[in-house]
């Protein structure tokens, strides 16, 4: 079985509404809008994000990148990124946290997803702290 569908049977068995798009799964869990990310060319990879937490502009890049660098070096198995986009003509980036691991064989997905979902949570009430400070 790959991360996808492991993710998607815990999600089912949770009565959490998962929706597919062009690169995995969204869902909201908690108030938190969470993407699992599909790496169909590694079908172990299992990488949960909170994506476009924080709109990064010439403005705040340097506190951004700053806030990055210290959930990165506190909350272990998260890394805080900027992660580019275009939107049709709209260009951006904005500040994404991902919790990223290679599942074995035999996942306990139960604990999986719950150390992940705190862990993402966590690290982005940390961040929105530091950002927005004075």
């Amino acid at each position: 079985m790959n991360a996808k569908d492991l993710v998607q049977k815990y999600l089912k068995s949770h009565g959490i509404v998962a929706t597919k798009n062009e690169v995995g799964l969204n869902f909201i869990y908690e108030g938190w809008n969470f993407l699992f990310w599909n790496d169909v060319d590694d079908p172990l990879f299992f990488r949960l994000t909170l994506p476009g937490l924080f709109d990064v502009t010439d403005d705040n890049f340097a506190k951004a990148i700053m806030a990055c660098n210290n959930v990165n070096w506190n909350y272990k198995v998260v890394k805080a990124v900027l992660y580019d986009y275009e939107d049709g003509k709209e260009k951006g980036a904005s500040v994404w946290m991902c919790y990223e691991q290679v599942l074995d064989a035999t996942p306990d997905m139960n604990t999986l997803m719950h150390c992940a979902i705190q862990s993402l949570v966590a690290a982005a009430e940390a961040f929105t702290k530091e950002v927005m400070e004075e």
